[in-house]
């Protein structure tokens, strides 16, 4: 085989090694992520959904919002009717949004995909590589042959790629402890609760006590019920995110600090073992 094409064909192979390396990576680093969430920082996740849309009539006179009235009769015109048909729909279909843990879980799923994938065409491209620069060594001995320079590449790329993850990630693991342990930022939250005195909450009260009155039927007043259930547990999500701010940053962080370490270390080992048979 030609200088040439086997200069290609060792390009080829590293190539792709290093591609299916950086998916093996990231596909590692999503699946210590959700370990870490499941395990350490449980509230590391909240939910995508946001609040549920609330079921506000708006009167038609004056155009503002207005809560039914069922004394001395049911207030309800047919417009708002038509405006709880359309509110239930919004509302089936907040409730089919995938949750956290779905999101989660669906993450988990496509990292090992990848992972499955990835992990076959490494092994087989690198240890093809590796073959060839046995092969190499034996016919031209000579430790300072042109070929080794696609390979040295290679290897130091890897690890220049490994120190950098490790020096961000590092970085960040730290500032992330420092500020939440020391400053106590974890603390510092920005909410703006739900009251009982909100529009929303005032509207499916009155919706709910004139039930009766105004003929809802079942399946309407369950929604509205569940409405109210749903919208307290959003408002402890809102209120919980930004104080779990920190889990979220340390669960992504640790893992890519986690992965960079045996990634630089086993790249670097090769470097040093190569450079010292170059050595004379």
């Amino acid at each position: 085989m030609s200088d040439q094409a086997s200069s290609i064909r060792r390009l080829y192979f590293y190539l792709v090694s290093f591609i299916a390396l950086g998916f093996i990576v990231g596909s590692s680093v999503y699946v210590l992520n959700y370990v870490a969430k499941v395990t350490v920082f449980q509230q590391a996740d909240t939910s995508y959904r946001g609040t549920p849309p609330p079921p506000i009539l708006i009167d038609m006179k004056t155009g503002v919002t207005s809560a039914p009235a069922c004394e001395p009769s049911c207030s309800l015109s047919e417009s708002d009717r038509l405006s709880l048909q359309n509110w239930q729909q919004q509302y089936e279909q907040w409730q089919a949004q995938p949750t956290a843990n779905t999101n989660r879980t669906r993450g988990l799923v496509n990292a090992l995909s990848f992972l499955i994938v990835a992990l076959p065409v490494f092994w087989f491209h690198f240890r093809s590589a590796q073959r060839d620069a046995k092969e190499e060594a034996l016919q031209n001995p000579d430790p300072k042959r042109a070929g080794r320079t696609i390979r040295s590449f290679y290897f130091y790329l890897v690890a220049l790629a490994a120190v950098v993850i490790f020096i961000i990630s590092a970085g960040v693991t730290v500032n992330t402890s420092l500020k939440t342990w020391l400053l106590d930022d974890s603390t510092q939250k920005v909410s703006t609760p739900i009251t009982s005195n909100s529009v929303e909450l005032t509207s499916v009260t009155s919706l709910l006590a004139c039930a009766e009155k105004c003929k809802l039927d079942a399946p309407l007043v369950t929604q509205l019920n569940q409405w109210q259930q749903d919208s307290k547990t959003a408002q402890t999500d809102i209120d919980m995110q930004q104080g779990n701010d920190w889990q979220r940053t340390l669960a992504t962080s640790i893992p890519f600090l986690l992965a960079s370490i045996p990634l630089f270390w086993l790249h670097w080992r090769v470097i040093q073992r190569e450079r010292k048979k170059a050595t004379p």
